[in-house]
């Protein structure tokens, strides 16, 4: 058989489908699988520019592939480039919400996120010591790490990462009397915003329960001050799970934010815990 005669790979509507599609369905898998960007509600505009950016990288390929001449492509080439540019750059403005679920070196990955959010430490009852870790986590049978970040408008940014232990029968008991000993926990009502002047300001309890979960807010280092560091700026929170033998460790930091007033909202919406219990 001649090479003239010879049936090329892909029809040419099925070419023609794939330079359509294809660039957009690759910035789709790469956005969502290796950036983790989550399809929510604040994010709709921010996919939206997902088709954009595949568009244009389909308009080039077909530049590529027309009769046009060489120092029209350049040109042209150059044009779509800077116009891929301002998009980028017009992408910064639009909400951003990723989320990464990853299994291997769980506990050194969430002590490293910790350390690099800045948190005030937590002070365990047993040590005088201001720090949380190194993390006594027993024997866990299963480890996790959750991360989930928020920005937009290039002004907030809100940081959280959870690291959830699952434990056999007979080591999750001992590992949750652990907390007890270990870490003391808010008890008094929170604030939910900055109290100024004589503006009532509504307060919520200091623990939640979402499902089987039961989530309590670690005290802050400074407690013994009086000085109460508001729980929807940073904080730190343990939560259990009887029925699935779990204990989390999740920390949280946004100094933007400036109110929340119902924890279950907070934990779900800001903490990414919808994703983690999706």
């Amino acid at each position: 058989m001649d090479a003239a005669e010879k049936k090329p790979l892909l029809p040419t509507w099925a070419v023609t489908a794939l330079i359509w599609c294809g660039p957009t369905l690759f910035f789709l898998l790469v956005d969502t699988v290796v950036f983790g960007l989550v399809p929510e509600k604040e994010t709709v505009a921010t996919f939206c520019l997902i088709p954009l950016f595949g568009l244009m990288v389909t308009r080039m390929i077909f530049l590529f592939r027309s009769r046009r001449s060489v120092l029209a492509k350049i040109g042209l080439t150059i044009l779509w480039l800077l116009l891929q540019a301002l998009l980028w750059y017009i992408a910064l403005f639009f909400p951003i919400n990723l989320y990464h679920c990853v299994r291997e070196d769980a506990p050194e990955r969430f002590e490293a996120r910790f350390s690099e959010m800045h948190f005030m430490a937590i002070r365990p009852e047993s040590s005088a010591k201001s720090l949380l870790f190194p993390l006594e986590l027993g024997t866990p049978e299963a480890l996790e790490y959750h991360s989930y970040d928020t920005s937009g408008l290039m002004i907030f940014q809100s940081q959280s990462c959870t690291l959830l232990c699952r434990y056999a029968d007979e080591d999750y008991d001992a590992a949750k009397a652990a907390l007890e000993a270990r870490y003391r926990f808010r008890t008094e009502l929170m604030d939910t915003e900055y109290a100024s002047g004589d503006k009532q300001v509504k307060q919520i309890e200091p623990y939640t329960r979402i499902g089987d979960d039961y989530f309590r807010v670690l005290l802050p280092r400074d407690e013994e001050s009086g000085i109460y560091d508001s729980f929807y700026k940073n904080c730190i929170l343990i939560v259990t799970n009887d029925v699935r033998r779990e204990i989390g460790y999740i920390a949280f930091s946004d100094f933007d934010l400036d109110v929340a007033e119902d924890l279950a909202v907070f934990l779900n919406d800001y903490c990414g815990w919808k994703h983690i219990r999706r």
